[in-house]
């Protein structure tokens, strides 16, 4: 016995959540099946600055509410060098907006998503499962999947996986494919894939401050690699510093103090004094690119698709911006048979701000451990350029908060 569905999402993380939520906002008639491989209580340390799009997506799809007591909001932006002139000063009044995006902690976005998942009408939730066979037609796509085992008893939402059987198989007219850099359809697909290993990995961990941030993100490149300090709730930045393997292995094998006092030394006392750091956490840092956006009725998106290096902070958000692509695409092409269409026109509308966020954040990865007078210099005259350059430095800020070209509907204003 099968059920049958309009879409089924594979992959339950943000970037699933947000379509299965998009989808049904925009095209509540539709029925969506949303197979997620983590629990409810699956843990995610991390620690995310959304853009001014992404945060107007998360509005419209009814999250807010239950977001902006933990969302710090970002006024400014400052870029620098260490021992170099010259810095690049975004600001929110650049773009004539309230605000160029908030830092929210992934673990919040997450339980607001299962939140809102748990009470949508027309869309099933398997988890934890994962996919086990995928098989296309002329007219759609098989899946099968089964129960993740787990220590922990099942949620209550598992009513499709309960029970005696382990499996469950479904039909429908696509499969979008939202699961990961390693994901498992595009595995089953024969999709390849491009890796750039740039030997890097980030630690991710909350600094907490002696005076207020003033709500202002920095990035600070330095000879022991690229240091993000994002601004959040009580007084606290994100911290995301980027390096080489082995020296990412040296700073992790120090204690609280030694790390804290070598963060500080690195980044300076732009905002004031350190005062204490908390669990750090370390990430390893590729690009991975499919070389196909999907086949056939299936399509793959977010990291599914492509894993960019964090320093340009666009991965997250390009994801979000093809959510509300397909969105869009959806409500304009309601004939069933035409979704195969849509998918297209959603990897067509995102190439160009693809191609814009995987060079930019590969251009600025390969500069994380390279210090010569040369490349520093080169990379400072574009600062200083773009800072004293008001209608470039405008449309470098549209482009990078998804607020240039052909903007979604998800992305336009509301009322945040």
């Amino acid at each position: 016995m099968h059920q049958t569905y309009d879409i089924i999402i594979v992959g339950g993380g943000l970037v699933g959540s947000s379509l299965a939520c998009a989808i049904l906002a925009k095209n509540p008639q539709l029925q969506l099946a949303l197979v997620d491989a983590n629990s409810e209580q699956h843990a995610d340390p991390r620690l995310l600055a959304l853009h001014l799009g992404s945060c107007q997506l998360l509005m419209h799809l009814g999250l807010w509410e239950n977001l902006s007591a933990h969302a710090c909001p970002i006024h400014q932006v400052h870029v620098s060098t260490q021992g170099r002139f010259g810095a690049v000063r975004l600001s929110h009044t650049d773009i004539e907006k309230t605000m160029l995006g908030h830092v929210i902690p992934a673990q919040v976005i997450n339980a607001a998503f299962n939140a809102r998942l748990s009470s949508m009408a027309n869309l099933t939730l398997l988890h934890p499962a994962r996919l086990k066979k995928l098989h296309q037609e002329e007219h759609g796509v098989w899946v099968e999947v089964e129960e993740v085992k787990e220590d922990s008893q099942i949620p209550a939402t598992l009513a499709s996986l309960k029970g005696k059987e382990s499996s469950w198989k479904g039909f429908s007219s696509i499969v979008i494919a939202a699961d990961g850099s390693y994901s498992t359809v595009r595995e089953q697909l024969g999709i390849k894939t491009e890796v750039i290993d740039y030997q890097q990995s980030a630690i991710v961990t909350i600094t907490e401050l002696k005076r207020p941030h003033q709500y202002i993100a920095y990035e600070r490149f330095t000879d022991a690699g690229t240091i993000a300090m994002l601004p959040l709730t009580a007084q606290r930045c994100a911290t995301i510093w980027s390096a080489t393997n082995a020296h990412t292995a040296t700073l992790m094998a120090m204690q609280d103090t030694e790390f804290l006092h070598t963060l500080q030394q690195q980044f300076g006392y732009r905002l004031g004094r350190f005062i204490a750091i908390q669990k750090r956490h370390v990430f390893p840092l590729q690009q991975i690119r499919a070389m196909q956006s999907g086949y056939q009725s299936v399509l793959l998106l977010g990291n599914a698709a492509h894993t960019l290096h964090p320093v340009a902070a666009q991965g997250l958000n390009l994801a979000l911006y093809e959510v509300a692509c397909l969105a869009d695409a959806l409500t304009k092409n309601t004939d069933l048979y035409n979704l195969r269409t849509c998918l297209q026109q959603t990897a067509e509308q995102a190439q160009q701000q693809l191609t814009t966020s995987r060079n930019l954040s590969n251009y600025l990865a390969r500069y994380i451990d390279k210090n010569s007078l040369l490349t520093s210099t080169l990379r400072q005259l574009g600062m200083l350029g773009l800072d004293l350059m008001p209608n470039i430095k405008r449309q470098f800020i549209q482009r990078v908060t998804g607020q240039w070209g052909k903007v979604p509907s998800l992305f336009l204003a509301s009322s945040l």
